[in-house]
């Protein structure tokens, strides 16, 4: 089940994993920035991440993912954008321009 301790273990894994890796480039620069900004959203709000939808989910969350609501922090950074079906974030959006950036090997 998603939490605070979760969240935070994730996202100390993956900045510590980005670290030690290679030298500085456009795409670790791209892939921290996605990192910091998901980081950011997810432990402001408890462990779990807003997400703009139409859908009203009830009852206890059960994944990463709640319904955005008045009161949650940073929500400039949750999933705001896509489709129904698609919710992506800012912080999405640099971590998929960093990854194709690293496999074109830049």
């Amino acid at each position: 089940m998603p939490g605070l301790g979760t969240c935070a273990l994730f996202w100390g894994i993956a900045a510590a994993n980005l670290l030690l890796g290679s030298s500085v480039g456009l795409s670790q620069l791209l892939l921290g920035a996605g990192i910091a900004c998901n980081a950011a959203v997810t432990l402001a709000n408890g462990g779990f991440m807003p997400v703009s939808t139409h859908w009203k989910g009830k009852g206890p969350a059960r994944s990463l993912w709640v319904q955005r609501q008045s009161g949650q922090r940073l929500l400039f950074l949750a999933d705001n954008f896509g489709n129904r079906f698609v919710r992506f974030s800012v912080g999405d959006a640099f971590l998929a321009i960093g990854l194709i950036i690293a496999l074109l090997g830049f």
